[in-house]
Formats: structure tokens, sequence, C-alpha cells
């Protein structure tokens, strides 16, 4: 596959309530703000603390180099009504050979509990599956993380297995429960 073919198989999607797209330098502060300002808070979607802004501001760069190697779809989760980024959902880990991958999700701590998460996984899961052919599709959840595992349930995954001690923040261990869908019509 091309550079060029990877590039063109992201696309922005739309929820009811949603847009979801690309993350962009103007997003940088907003997310930040929402999210990664709180480490206790984002600490079991991403391991490392930001203190600061600066600290933060060369993920996103990051985020720019994965869109360009077509490994890893992210996109910036925004409500329609505000044009306000709120979180991230994420397609990674893309394994070519065994057509599969995982996702990842977090909203911002202002926005829990409205169902945006939900939104955003399920049309991601549809993409994947769908779009992306896909034959199955994993999130890796802290087993203390029960309401990214509630989203996980909701969208139609299933607790295939736990890891145990196999998410490491400073010196302490945390089990992962494995959650999947798998596209059985492919």
């Amino acid at each position: 596959m091309t550079l060029e073919e990877k590039i063109d198989l992201f696309e922005a999607l739309e929820t009811e309530r949603l847009i979801l797209r690309k993350i962009v330098d103007e997003d940088a502060e907003a997310l930040y703000n929402n999210i990664y300002n709180n480490f206790e808070y984002f600490k079991f979607y991403y391991q490392v603390p930001f203190n600061t802004f600066e600290e933060y501001k060369p993920l996103v760069e990051k985020y720019k180099e994965w869109y360009a190697n077509g490994n890893h779809f992210r996109w910036g989760i925004v409500l329609k009504e505000t044009n306000e980024i709120i979180g991230l959902v994420q397609l990674h880990t893309r394994d070519t050979l065994n057509n599969h991958c995982k996702i990842g999700y977090i909203i911002g701590y202002n926005y829990t509990k409205k169902g945006y998460a939900k939104e955003a996984v399920q049309k991601v899961i549809r993409f994947g599956l769908d779009k992306l052919n896909f034959h199955r599709i994993e999130a890796e959840i802290v087993a203390q993380n029960e309401s990214s595992i509630k989203i996980a349930e909701h969208v139609g995954m299933h607790l295939e297995s736990l890891k145990e001690d196999s998410y490491k923040i400073g010196d302490q261990y945390y089990d992962q429960k494995v959650y999947t869908i798998i596209n059985k019509t492919k």
C-alpha cells in the first residue's frame, strides 16, 4: 500500500451530536485543558503525566506522524453544537497480517456521563469493521476503569480475557481486561 493510499483511509465521521475529525494544532490547548491537565483522570488512557501544556504539545505533533503512516487513526471528538473538541477516539496498533487493531477512547472530565463516548466509539467501530474491513477490534482496559468497561459493553464488545499486571504507572502494576468485537460476516 502506498503512502497516498494510507492517508486516504482516514475519514472524518459524523454522528447525531458529534463530528470526529483529525486533530490539528489549534486543538492542543483544548485537549490539554479538557483532559491532559489532570493525570489522575487520564492515567489509564496514557501513562505519562504532563505537568504543563508545553510538555503535552509534542504529543499533538506525534498525531500528525500517525496520520501519515496509516497505522494509527486518531479522531478528535467535537461537539456539533459548540465546535469544541471534548475527547479522542482511536484505532491503533494495526495488525495487517491478522487483520485487527485496538481501540482507545477518552472524553474530557467535564463531558462524561452524557453518552458522547458511546456515540463516538460506536461510529469508529463501524468504520473499522465496515470501511477498513478489520476482522477484530479489541480494547485493553484497566480493570479499575469501570466507566470505560461500561462503554465497551454498551457498544457490543465482550470480555475475552484478563491480562494480569500488564499496565504500569510509576511503580504500580494494574490488570487489564481485554474486550473484543469480531466481524463474523467477513
